[in-house]
């Protein structure tokens, strides 16, 4: 506290904010969403308060994607096509090795229907080196 003009004022202490979770119907609006559509210019797929919304999946951690795996494999496949494509297009939704992309695989690669194909798509996709294995360590 700090006195100006004779009063006490009292501060807050700022708390950053925490990202909101992976919520399970969130995922499935999402593929829903993005099954049919034009991924070359994800800007014109979703308005702009989903954009600034849903940016926080890109910062979540590898827990959080625990609620995928409850997630049909073409639904995953969606998925991973869709962030890999909406880091590359949209600002805010940069995520390095935080990329929600590295979870689906991962459960795509438990269930044995990671595809090389799928691979390869995703490496042409993208320039985040950590997609689609996550680090190396």
């Amino acid at each position: 506290m700090f006195i100006a003009s004779g009063e006490w004022m009292a501060i807050d202490v700022w708390e950053p904010k925490q990202p909101a979770g992976v919520m399970l119907e969130q995922l499935t609006a999402l593929a829903a969403q993005m099954v049919d559509a034009d991924l070359s210019d994800l800007g014109t797929v979703l308005d702009k308060e989903s954009i600034k919304r849903d940016a926080t999946l890109m910062t979540q951690t590898e827990e959080s994607w625990e609620v995928a795996a409850s997630l049909s494999d073409d639904d995953i496949v969606v998925l991973v096509r869709f962030f890999t494509l909406a880091e590359m297009q949209l600002a805010g939704w940069e995520a390095g090795k935080r990329s929600p992309v590295v979870p689906l695989v991962k459960i795509l690669k438990s269930r044995g229907v990671f595809t090389p194909e799928l691979r390869k798509w995703v490496k042409a996709n993208t320039d985040n080196r950590y997609l689609p294995n996550g680090a190396a360590l």
